[in-house]
This record gives structure tokens, sequence and C-alpha cells, in this order.
């Protein structure tokens, strides 16, 4: 997960699977070291944090952000689709994950 997804998280006024979510978390991590501008153990808090407390559903569309063309303008889809439950979810988690990992915004 990038960390252009929490923040277009943010934009949206909000605030980066499958089985066992190892393909996910691994997909995360990719994607956010990709990015360039967080450590390993930053992605890897932050994959951990998503994978193991926001729905499936939720995961699904962190890990389908990172392979989209253009990942901001998929996540503001995305984001419009939820029900308020799955928002307001997917923010505390992914603000809380943050938090937790040590994320700078």
């Amino acid at each position: 997960m990038k960390k252009v997804v929490i923040a277009s998280m943010f934009a949206l006024g909000l605030a980066a699977c499958g089985g066992g979510g190892g393909g996910a978390k691994a997909a995360l991590v990719k994607s956010c070291l990709d990015d360039g501008s967080t450590d390993e153990t930053t992605c890897s808090c932050m994959a951990d944090v998503a994978v193991d407390k926001l729905d499936p559903k939720l995961v699904n569309i962190l890990v389908e952000a990172t392979e989209a063309e253009d990942e901001d303008a998929f996540m503001m889809s995305k984001m419009g689709e939820l029900s308020p439950e799955e928002m307001t979810s997917f923010m505390t988690v992914m603000m809380s994950a943050a938090t937790e990992c040590g994320m700078e915004m």
C-alpha cells in the first residue's frame, strides 16, 4: 500500500486479498516500498494492520489499488461505493495503522 493510498483517503475527507492474507500483505508491502517514501518496517506494519483488522472486501480494495493504473482515481471511485459502515471501518483502521506504525503524513 502506497503512502498515496492514505493521502487519497485524506483527500476524500477521510484521512495502502486472498485466503490467509499472505498474498495481500506481500502486494501491499511491495506497493508501499515501490512508492519509495516509506521504510520496510513501516510498510510491513501498515500491511499487517490492514490484513489483520480490515474486512477482506476492504483489503481487496487496497490490493486492487496497487494494481490500478491511476491509484488515486481508483481509490476515490471505490471509496464512493462503500457503505457508511464500511467507510467508517476503513477510516478507523487505516488512521490507527498510520499512527501505530509511525507513518508520517
